[in-house]
């Protein structure tokens, strides 16, 4: 789509991104980078390196945002770990209103990221946390807030890459 094709062409690398922040923000996302950094590919995310298809994962995020601290590392460990995969950030004022009304949002939570095949069409998204995240009663796991489910949020990324390689070769 044309739309995520501009939108990707102009986003940040991860770098260039968190490279912006204020320091207060630097500091926690660097204590994420240490616990995303250890995400193996091993277990579910075994076949990252394997994965032939050509995709991009492009993220709204915003540097002040600790959902944004804890889940884009894990999202960059993915494309670090599977060769063929891209990454791009945007500001929610960069994603704008197009991205809003494609998918049926009054306002978008982030990190909110979008798994684009190599034509840029949406695939999936993984939105804010993993879903592992909640616990019965609605509410966020204390783990979560101390940034132990990074890997669950690999793993939810890695399961959309791993549905457009499985498709990909039934076609």
């Amino acid at each position: 789509m044309q739309y995520f094709k501009t939108l990707f062409a102009a986003a940040s690398t991860y770098h260039d991104f968190t490279a912006q922040a204020e320091e207060k923000d630097i500091e926690a996302l660097k204590q994420c980078e240490k616990v995303a950094k250890a995400v193996r590919n091993e277990g579910e995310l075994a076949r990252l390196p394997t994965l032939q298809t050509a995709c991009n994962i492009l993220v709204v995020a915003e540097m002040w945002c600790p959902d944004c601290h804890k889940n884009l590392p894990a999202i960059r460990r993915v494309t670090q770990l599977a060769p063929h995969v891209g990454l791009g950030i945007v500001t929610r004022e960069q994603a704008g209103e197009a991205f809003m009304a494609h998918f049926k949002l009054e306002k978008i939570s982030i990190p909110f990221a979008v798994v684009l095949d190599a034509d840029f069409t949406p695939l999936g998204q993984f939105i804010e946390r993993p879903k592992s995240a909640w616990d019965e009663e609605g509410k966020v796991k204390e783990s979560y807030r101390n940034a132990e489910l990074l890997a669950d949020t690999a793993q939810e990324i890695a399961a959309i890459l791993y549905r457009a390689e499985d498709a990909s070769r039934t076609v």
